[in-house]
């Protein structure tokens, strides 16, 4: 397995040197967006109260920080077409990285009880407001770990691991062996973008999907979809690769 993380380590460095891209190079002529398709959904499904009730519980909890944190929240647009994408495709294995205070864990958890199926791996890595000097943006309130917002009845469906994603990943693919559905949004720097891309779509299985959130952030997901000659979608502000 450690050689399989050289290795897909190995093709985020080749395929940056390829591309030769930095920061938002593909962005500066027009939108991020302009050159995605919208990935189309059989229905899309209104769950628009239930994720502003979960903002509501996750607001109350950040009344008191300094508004330079945030608690990273999942859109309703982006959590209803999440939500729908995995209703409709019914998958048995889900994984994401980065789950902070676990909105979008909630609604995929939401998602495969609603099915009567599936199992989520979740990785998270967290940060506790005020636990790290200089450390703003998406934190935990205090007194709180991941996943807290994620209801006790969907918690059977739920195996959250937490640790670097570098030495997550590797375990739970050699555990589970392939997985329906990747989705990322941990740390989002070219080269862990990369190395979480590479890794899940060689476990992806053959109608799986490849999710990410940030990806404007740097080229990663664009050059990663290049390498793999896929057409680039997207729900709403989530980008999607169809494998």
């Amino acid at each position: 397995m450690i050689s399989l993380i050289n290795i897909v380590l190995s093709l985020a460095v080749y395929i940056k040197n390829i591309f030769k891209h930095e920061g938002k190079l593909d962005s500066m002529n027009g939108n991020y967006w302009d050159d995605f398709e919208d990935y189309e959904l059989a229905e899309i499904y209104d769950i628009k109260g239930y994720v502003e009730g979960l903002a509501d519980k996750v607001d109350k909890a950040f009344s008191d920080l300094n508004e330079d944190y945030h608690p990273a929240y999942l859109g309703v647009d982006n959590a209803a077409r999440l939500y729908s994408l995995i209703r409709e495709n019914k998958p048995s294995t889900v994984i994401e990285t980065g789950v902070c205070n676990g909105m979008s864990s909630t609604m995929i958890l939401k998602a495969l009880e609603d099915n009567k199926k599936g199992k989520l791996y979740s990785v998270d890595l967290p940060v506790v407001a005020g636990s790290i000097e200089g450390r703003t943006g998406a934190v935990l309130p205090p007194g709180k770990s991941s996943g807290w917002v994620v209801p006790e009845e969907y918690k059977h469906r739920w195996d959250l691991l937490l640790g670097n994603t570098y030495y997550v990943l590797p375990k739970i693919f050699q555990e589970i062996g392939e997985t329906d559905i990747f989705i990322h949004d941990s740390g989002h720097s070219y080269e862990t973008m990369m190395f979480e891309f590479g890794i899940a779509w060689y476990h992806l299985n053959e109608t799986g999907f490849l999710i990410a959130d940030n990806t404007d952030k740097n080229d990663a997901f664009r050059d990663f979809a290049r390498a793999k000659k896929r057409k680039l979608y997207r729900m709403n502000y989530l980008a999607l690769l169809a494998k």
